[in-house]
């Protein structure tokens, strides 16, 4: 069942040199505007317990059109349909009264979408407890912070277990801990079936998120396609857009990796095995120790450690990560609160070129991404054959079978 449907939608907006050519364009036959088209020609369904997720530049159109899908705004031409409640979070702290205080804020906000008084005190105590605002939550929302105002919006959002969700983007205000708990209720909000489509400058929610994606330029749809898809083709264009050679990926200074950007964090990254001073023989074994700092909450939660090995023109050449293999979420301790996992390839099938990793630490229960190193533990791979590419594949060469059972591989026009 389809619950959130855009066909061929569109948004104008009519702009003026001067406010008095409004006035001036009413009274007499002559424009004085000119057409700005902040959304055009799309056309997108999600169906229930579906992701969408939406991509793109700064003014590409992407709020808009979540206020769109959400029935915030009316389109200028084409139709959107919804199908069951629909909750969204679209301007940070849009709708609050700010003299009030957060609970009463809270029962405003549940009357608007549709709830009794009694179901508002039904759910009033989940509510607050998930907003973590304590002694805040009798004061003035005037007095809060931004990240305070995302805590009280996507608690009454969430609170009602609606159909369908859209989120702007807003979680990227909240401190890490609430960050966690919004992405962990979104996928339980999924799981449950309900419709997600979420607006996001982090790929990696993104990623584990949505199932598919759909990237804005300049209003029009540029590409529709699965999440992972739709973000090369995003991600190629930027670095293509910036002037950014693929063929040299710039090493991130060792000092800025150090930095800790939260409570977990990556701390090392070590390469061993079969590889010496950097360099390694196609089909030798390949070691790449990951250590990081985790609190005892995290590491009681589980972590999930994914690894990109990426050759130095942007080619990735394979991707892995504990969760995904079945390793389990707990590292092994090393002390001093690190934790550490061996990434192990027994037989490298790499061929010849220059390498480095991608190293990600994730919560292992949502996509909310700790911490991440693009560009560590460079090596290179020697390979005295001739065979060329990115990987070695076995392979054998046999007479053909007899030509009646061949069904040609080349096109017609060939």
């Amino acid at each position: 069942m389809v619950t959130v449907h855009a066909e061929n939608v569109g948004k104008a907006y009519r702009l003026y040199r001067r406010p008095i050519d409004s006035l001036k364009e009413l009274f007499s036959a002559r424009e004085y505007s000119e057409t700005l088209w902040a959304v055009r020609d799309v056309t997108v369904e999600v169906a229930r317990g579906d992701s969408l997720g939406v991509v793109g530049d700064n003014g590409a159109g992407k709020s808009t059109l979540l206020r769109l899908l959400a029935g915030a705004m009316q389109p200028t031409v084409g139709r959107v349909q919804r199908t069951g409640r629909t909750a969204s979070l679209l301007t940070l702290g849009g709708g609050f009264h700010p003299d009030l205080s957060g609970t009463e804020n809270v029962r405003i906000g549940c009357a608007v979408i549709g709830l009794s008084p009694a179901e508002t005190n039904t759910l009033l105590p989940a509510i607050l407890e998930f907003a973590e605002l304590g002694a805040f939550i009798d004061r003035p929302v005037r007095t809060y912070s931004s990240g305070m105002y995302l805590r009280l919006a996507f608690s009454v959002a969430t609170a009602i277990e609606p159909d369908v969700l859209i989120v702007d983007e807003h979680l990227s205000v909240g401190d890490q801990h609430f960050r966690l708990k919004c992405k962990r209720k979104i996928m339980s909000l999924r799981e449950a079936g309900c419709t997600i489509v979420l607006c996001s400058h982090d790929t990696h929610a993104i990623t584990e998120i949505c199932d598919r994606s759909l990237w804005l330029r300049e209003g029009r749809p540029a590409m529709l396609a699965e999440t992972l898809n739709t973000l090369k083709a995003y991600e190629e264009y930027v670095r293509l857009r910036d002037g950014a050679p693929g063929a040299s990926k710039a090493q991130e200074p060792a000092g800025a990796r150090r930095e800790h950007p939260t409570e977990n964090y990556l701390c090392d990254a070590v390469l061993g095995g079969d590889c010496v001073g950097g360099e390694i023989a196609t089909g030798g074994r390949l070691e790449l120790t990951v250590i990081a700092s985790l609190t005892e909450r995290a590491h009681a939660d589980g972590v999930n450690v994914g690894v990109v090995i990426i050759r130095n023109d942007g080619v990735w050449a394979c991707g892995a990560s504990t969760r995904n293999d079945g390793y389990g979420g707990q590292l092994h301790p090393l002390g001093d609160d690190r934790y550490g996992v061996t990434f192990v390839v027994d037989d490298l099938p790499l061929l010849s070129g220059q390498f480095s990793f991608l190293v990600a630490l994730h919560d292992l229960n949502s996509p909310h991404l700790y911490h991440y190193w693009p560009s560590v533990a460079p090596f290179r791979v020697r390979f005295a054959g001739s065979e060329r590419g990115v990987a070695r594949i076995d392979h054998q060469w046999a007479a053909p079978r007899t030509s009646g059972t061949l069904r040609s591989a080349v096109a017609p026009n060939r």
